[in-house]
């Protein structure tokens, strides 16, 4: 468990800015496609905006692996790959606050360099766990078997309402700040094998948590609610106030 704590705590001190990063040229694959905590095997040439070539996979014969949204990689592959497919490529503008900032990698990447990728997706994984439209959410209500954990903090809970039948535990507090205690009072309610999904307002944080407990500890029957409580909100769901 103490692993998954400072796994969240890394994890959310980054402020991702998927905006600043640009596509320059585009070949679109046909296989499976690149989402949140897809994991991943590439090929790239990284070069820097003299053209000036830094590293090549191509020529140590070795793809590279990683899983998107786990920060294996810096902040501008994070969201520069999402979309993409197996087969595809893509040539990529990175912004150095978004690649190696403002002390550069070695002698390698100046400081404040921006950086130029050129990716083609090998192969494509999805994660371990599931995702659940609105409507599938509301098809699991009915089924006894699922146990809907809402993650969010009292006020998010008091300007929407909650979902009937739905355990309330909170996750990070206000600030955003994961909370450790999360974890035992998990393991409290949760019993091994038990069928999982995570809610949160967007789908994003539940989304990080549901990978968590997939890849850090090795859970089954994880599921997250895709859109959160505002796609719930969309579609004229019918919340239990407070």
């Amino acid at each position: 468990m103490k692993k998954l704590v400072i796994f969240f705590i890394i994890l959310f001190t980054f402020d991702l800015k998927a905006n600043d990063v640009q596509i320059i040229e585009e070949v679109l694959g046909n296989g499976l496609e690149v989402t949140n905590h897809s994991k991943v095997s590439v090929h790239y040439i990284g070069r820097l905006e003299d053209n000036n070539e830094f590293d090549n996979s191509y020529k140590r014969n070795q793809p590279f692996q990683f899983q998107i949204g786990v920060r294996q990689v810096i902040l501008g592959w994070e969201t520069g790959l999402l979309g993409m497919k197996e087969g595809g490529k893509r040539k990529i503008f990175i912004p150095y606050k978004l690649a190696y900032g403002e002390s550069g990698a070695g002698n390698l990447i100046p400081p404040k360099s921006n950086l130029i990728f050129e990716i083609e997706i090998l192969k494509v994984s999805p994660p371990k766990y599931k995702q659940l439209d609105s409507y599938q959410l509301k098809l699991a209500i009915s089924d006894e078997s699922f146990i809907i954990l809402d993650i969010r903090n009292l006020q998010e809970r008091n300007k929407s309402g909650t979902i009937p039948g739905s355990v309330l535990l909170t996750a990070f507090d206000s600030e955003g700040n994961f909370l450790p205690k999360f974890l035992d009072s998990y393991q409290e309610i949760i019993k091994p094998g038990d069928k999982v999904i995570f809610v949160s307002e967007e789908g994003i944080i539940s989304s990080v948590l549901a990978n968590g407990f997939s890849e850090q500890l090795n859970q089954i029957n994880i599921y997250n609610l895709k859109d959160g409580i505002k796609g719930l909100e969309k579609i004229g769901f019918e919340f239990e106030k407070n």
